[in-house]
């Protein structure tokens, strides 16, 4: 797609098709958990001008009681896979869909932490306490060996379940499902997710996402935006207790468990630096043009 293209479609408002089901194209902003999620939302609320009453970013929308987003809504930003979002639309076409992907240790490491900092919450909703609580009384290395903790589902190849599995919506503190223990299962959603990396209107990746959300503002001629901070985890500061506790036969174990989201990752950053190169080309091609003329 050349750089010049919108990759996102206008999100005006539209007709409802029925059974409510949205018939216009809208952005789905796929959030992985602690994936940088928070800059990237930020901006696209800001280019967009954006009310918070416009953007659906709950997850309740997927219970059995669900009503599928209106057109009061301009885009979708929350905690789903691509399976789930798709099914809410007439046309899976029609919709755009956005990622942010990350170094699945660090996204491990990161979503850990921040299951400890919500146990300390006293507003934190009596569904979520238990996982919270047994992130903040036992350490990571041990979760990572407890086939029956509440967090262990979390230590899979999350980011690819997320583009290539049917999995139900992804709310950051529920149990992922036991079929993901399935090696068949591994490899058939990375390699749908393989598939659809392609066919995401954007890719970001934590580790260059100023880098890409630059790439992201000029195709549509948005400001370029500011990262809210650094996401990146490093094993110093706060997270230095949570890396201290990764032996090296627990980083095996968790290497052989994120196989696919590995893949995953090195074939999102070459796409994603893909982008920005063309992005780049482009904008001395404009240059040059505007040269000769003066």
């Amino acid at each position: 797609m050349a750089m010049h293209e919108s990759i996102l479609p206008a999100v005006g408002d539209g007709p409802v098709g029925d059974n409510h089901r949205v018939t216009r194209p809208r952005l789905v902003y796929l959030k992985v958990p602690k994936t940088a999620s928070s800059s990237v939302m930020r901006m696209v609320q800001e280019a967009l001008e954006l009310g918070t009453n416009q953007i659906l970013s709950g997850t309740s929308w997927f219970g059995e009681e669900a009503t599928p987003p209106d057109d009061r809504y301009k885009a979708v930003m929350a905690h789903v896979t691509w399976n789930d979002a798709a099914r809410l639309l007439d046309d899976p076409t029609a919709w755009v869909p956005i990622v942010t992907l990350r170094d699945p240790l660090e996204r491990t490491v990161s979503h850990y932490r921040y299951l400890r900092q919500r146990a300390l919450q006293t507003n934190l909703l009596s569904r979520f306490r238990p996982v919270c609580d047994e992130a903040l009384a036992r350490p990571l290395r041990e979760l990572v060996h407890d086939e029956t903790s509440a967090f262990h589902g979390w230590t899979m190849p999350v980011q690819t379940f997320f583009l290539g599995a049917d999995l139900p919506c992804g709310i950051p503190e529920v149990r992922l499902p036991d079929t993901v223990h399935s090696p068949d299962f591994h490899h058939q959603a990375l390699q749908c997710a393989l598939d659809r990396l392609h066919r995401l209107a954007w890719i970001g990746i934590v580790e260059t996402l100023p880098r890409d959300m630059r790439t992201l503002a000029f195709s549509q001629g948005w400001p370029v935006p500011d990262v809210l901070h650094d996401n990146r985890t490093t094993p110093v500061g706060a997270d230095s207790d949570a890396f201290s506790e990764l032996d090296p036969a627990t980083r095996r174990v968790l290497a052989n468990r994120l196989a696919a989201d590995y893949v995953l990752l090195e074939c999102a950053r070459e796409i994603a630096a893909e982008r920005y190169g063309e992005m780049v080309e482009t904008m001395g091609i404009a240059a040059s043009r505007r040269n000769g003329r003066a």
